[in-house]
Formats: C-alpha cells, structure tokens, sequence
C-alpha cells in the first residue's frame, strides 16, 4: 500500500515538474512559432513584389514601346511632351493628378499594324483592326511616309485614303506598313480602389482608362541621340517637347504598392530612392517598392 502511495506521489510530481516545463517553455515556443510566421510572410511578400515589379515592367513596355512609327525616315516635326503633374494639361482638368508624378502625351503607332501594297489611292486592306471610319493612320517605307484616314471598315476590309496632295502619287506600287495612330495621355491620378494608379486618356476625345492600380509616383526621362548617329549620348531631365527624331527610349522611375500586403506593420522598413531629377523618394518595404527601366522606343 505504501509503494502505491509513493508511486503515485512521484507521478504527481514528474506531471507537476512537466506543466511547470511545459509553462516555461509554452511563450518561448509561441514566441518562435510567431517569429517562424513572419519570416514565411516575409519571404512570401517579397517573392510577390518580384512578381508585381516583372509584370509592372512588361505593362509599361506594352504602353511605350510603340511611340515611334515604322519608318526609315523619322519626321523631324514628330513628338512627345514630357510634364510634371504640377502643371496638367487642360484636357485633363477634370482629374486629379500626381504632383510629383510625370506625364505624358504621345502617340502609340502601330498598335494595329500590317503590311500593305499601294495599288491605288483610296487602297484597301484586310488587316483587322480596332480602327473606325474617320481614324487617323500612317503608311511607311523606306522611301517616303504619309498620314492617311480610315474611310470605311467592314468584315472584309478597311478601304484608307493617303493624303499628300499630289507628292501622295509617289506611294502608288510602293510596299510598307500601315498602322494606326492613337494620342494619349499617360498619368498617375487616384484610381477607383482609392489609391493611385496608372491612368491613359486619348487627347481629343474618349474615356480614360485606368492602367495598373497600386502605381503611386512616375517619371520619365527621354534617353536622346542629339547627333542622330543611332546611339544614345544623354538623359534629358528636364520638360518640354522632344522630337521623336532623336528620342531612342525612355529611362522610367516608378513606386508601387502591393495589394493585401502579407508582411504586418512592424516588419515595414523605411528605405530612400534617389530620383534621376535628384528628388528623394521615401517609401516602405516590403509593402512598397520601386522599379525603373530603359523602354527601348520600336520602329521597324
């Protein structure tokens, strides 16, 4: 009967000596569990950050690659504007747009663009398009350039009338390219989630588009070749006009935010960017990020 006593007297103490162990241990163990957590989460946000900054880039490849038509000879009286949202374009008055963000008008030619043989002015072509009558588009070869306008489109065909006067001849039994013609502005401006985002708004007349939200500050810089020997010799960091004949690419800056960021409050760091323009731009990683890249401008 006595050794029943003692075994269980011994029992009750290894149990008590093991909720004791077990108390002291339980909040380190919480503690690492918690820590292990935050880690995952951590490396979980920046594997998602690559992903958004890859898909970020190729989107504004897609937008600026084409901002210089399909020709070999450039005409000099082309362009884009560069501007800083402190000083938005009327056509834009409505919006609010980034102050310390760019923007930018340009055309995008070639978003739908074929190859053509000029038989005759009007000429027609099978290529299928977003086009509508009345648009605007651009036949190119090596040996001459010239506007023209979409007359009519149907399920077959889109029948294009050249102008040029009478130098418009010169095209006819010529081979090239024919492609469309759409001005836009480019901008940040405050998107329908309540962040900033991405905006395009064709310059005469349509409704704005909201691009890529989560995009909070841009710049763009034009990479130029002032001697037209076909390779870069500055960027320009200022505003203003630039001739698409000397504009090889685009240098742009860019700040993002990730939607449902999975890292907690506290895990954030302040980190700084130093703008080409000399601007320091504060923003909070992993949650936040910022990109830039060279958008080499596509011709033929």
């Amino acid at each position: 009967m006595s050794k029943r006593h003692n075994l269980q007297g011994s029992l009750i103490i290894e149990l008590l000596v093991v909720c004791s162990l077990v108390a002291l241990l339980l909040p380190f163990l919480v503690v690492a569990l918690v820590r292990m957590q935050e880690r995952h989460l951590l490396i979980k946000t920046y594997q998602d950050q690559q992903v958004i900054k890859a898909a970020i880039d190729a989107h504004f490849q897609a937008q600026w690659s084409r901002l210089r038509p399909a020709s070999c000879l450039i005409d000099e009286s082309l362009f884009l504007i560069i501007e800083s949202g402190m000083s938005p374009p009327l056509r834009l008055a409505t919006r609010t747009i980034d102050k310390e963000s760019d923007w930018l008008r340009a055309v995008d030619y070639g978003l739908c663009r074929g190859t053509v043989k000029v038989n005759g002015n009007p000429l027609d072509t099978s290529l299928s398009c977003h086009w509508k009558a009345g648009d605007s588009v651009r036949f190119s070869s090596c040996e001459s350039y010239f506007p023209g306008q979409i007359l009519s489109v149907s399920a077959q065909h889109s029948r294009i009338e050249l102008i040029g006067g009478e130098f418009v001849e010169d095209a006819i039994g010529q081979s090239g390219i024919i492609e469309s013609q759409d001005e836009f502005y480019w901008y940040i401006s405050e998107g329908k989630g309540g962040q900033n985002a991405f905006w395009r708004t064709p310059r005469e007349s349509g409704n704005s588009l909201e691009l890529w939200s989560g995009i909070e500050r841009l710049s763009v810089f034009p990479l130029l070749d002032d001697n037209l020997d076909g390779m870069v010799d500055a960027l320009d960091t200022g505003y203003g006009q630039f001739s698409l004949a000397k504009v090889r690419g685009l240098w742009v800056e860019y700040q993002y935010r990730l939607h449902d960021c999975k890292s907690e409050r506290d895990t954030q760091l302040a980190q700084d960017y130093r703008s080409m323009r000399g601007e320091t731009w504060r923003y909070f990683s992993p949650c936040q990020g910022v990109g830039n890249q060279i958008i080499v401008l596509k011709g033929l």
